[in-house]
């Protein structure tokens, strides 16, 4: 379902994964926001399939996460906060920290470190613009970037270490 792609270092994500198809256009025929009803929809069936099989919500991830030379979907136009509100999948941060000041080369070590395939790194960061900074999907390595990353990382090591994983 997922095709070639990686996550988290994983090259095989078809056999470990659970794919949802979620209806819309896309960028190619008139890509536009999701309904409510498709999203709360999704909520319920997301929620059901983590909890059976113990999915951790930094693992719910798109298309376009795990393939971002290939994929655009879901999107910037994806409701990711909603999943986020429901302890779904990771959302965009509601506050950044600082922007670390990484040269690239380090933001894209952060990058796979946190999961992406960073072969095409604009892509890769076009990617995780679309999934965690909606509003200005441009593929530049910018402070807002850097710091959304960050922040990222921040939360992620407080939920480990508060045992959330």
């Amino acid at each position: 379902h997922a095709g070639a792609g990686r996550w988290r270092g994983s090259e095989d994500v078809n056999s470990a994964s659970i794919g949802i198809e979620v209806q819309n256009p896309g960028h190619e025929w008139g890509y536009r926001a999701f309904p409510a009803r498709q999203m709360e929809a999704l909520v319920r069936l997301t929620a059901t399939i983590k909890a059976r099989h113990n999915i951790d919500r930094a693992d719910v991830i798109g298309h376009s996460d795990l393939a971002p030379a290939r994929k655009q979907d879901p999107g910037e136009l994806f409701d990711w906060g909603l999943l986020a509100r429901h302890r779904i999948a990771l959302g965009p941060p509601d506050m950044l920290l600082a922007d670390p000041g990484w040269p690239d080369g380090a933001f894209a070590l952060a990058l796979e470190r946190f999961g992406y395939d960073i072969t095409d790194l604009k892509a890769a960061t076009t990617a995780f613009q679309r999934r965690f900074r909606q509003t200005n999907v441009d593929g530049v390595i910018d402070g807002e970037t850097r710091a959304t990353l960050f922040t990222l990382q921040v939360l992620e090591e407080a939920r480990i270490q508060k045992g959330e994983v």
